[in-house]
């Protein structure tokens, strides 16, 4: 399956937070499955950190 995360759902990916649903999380670790992130989530993700939302 092909799954392309949105920023939030790929920040609470790899932060581990509870706010990421068991499915999701499962889909997400599951090998078999292509996961595609936007390059608009790159730059969303540079400007909540630029605003201090976002450790990286």
């Amino acid at each position: 399956m092909r799954l392309l995360l949105d920023t939030h759902t790929f920040i609470w990916f790899v932060t581990d937070s509870p706010r990421l649903s068991p499915s999701a999380k499962a889909l997400i670790e599951d090998e078999l499955n292509e996961k595609l992130l936007s390059t608009a989530s790159i730059w969303e993700m540079a400007i909540k950190h630029s605003h201090g939302f976002v450790k990286i």
